[in-house]
């Protein structure tokens, strides 16, 4: 089977670490995303590296936020892979992606603004269309829906970016946002 990506682009997925680095997923997301947003047009990926300590789970995540020309149009939170099977994790990141993109909405200029969630290459895909009354989806579950799971259960990261499914789900979002894009 053939790979979604362009081969430089997947081995930094699939290759091993380098020495100094001891997480590159940052590093080869912050690739694909200057490949599917390239940076001699208008985007800029912005990456931001948030660090939060504490007891119980010590972290640090990664938040990519793509710009056309001044202004937010796509979203993308990374975690680490391991933390996927935690649920506090997973509510935590879910709430990471839901107050960022409520940030972004009011100066989002397209009739839709696209996030993911991701935990290494485990992708969450939302949406939200800006307006009265406007909801982020998928509509965050309550604890009645999950009660074992939590309400962020686990098979909401159901795309895997080095799996064709993934990708192509990535690759529609990022065609509808550069479509988009150019008719503003």
């Amino acid at each position: 089977m053939s790979s979604p990506w362009p081969s430089e682009v997947q081995d930094c997925f699939v290759s091993i670490k380098p020495d100094l680095e001891s997480d590159f997923t940052p590093a080869a997301y912050n690739k694909l995303l200057n490949t599917l947003f390239p940076v001699n047009t208008p985007y800029t990926v912005f990456p931001q590296v948030h660090r939060h300590e504490d007891h119980i789970l010590p972290s640090a995540r990664t938040t990519f936020t793509v710009y056309y020309k001044k202004s937010p149009v796509f979203l993308l939170d990374l975690h680490s892979q391991a933390n996927l099977a935690r649920t506090s994790a997973r509510e935590v990141a879910d709430e990471h992606v839901r107050t960022h993109i409520r940030d972004l909405l009011p100066y989002c200029p397209l009739p839709k603004l696209h996030a993911i969630s991701a935990f290494g290459t485990r992708l969450a895909f939302y949406t939200v269309t800006p307006g009265p009354g406007s909801a982020i989806l998928p509509a965050k579950a309550t604890p009645s829906e999950f009660p074992t799971t939590g309400v962020t259960p686990a098979d909401w990261w159901d795309g895997d970016l080095l799996e064709e499914d993934g990708a192509s789900r990535l690759q529609e979002a990022v065609k509808e946002i550069r479509t988009q894009c150019e008719n503003l």
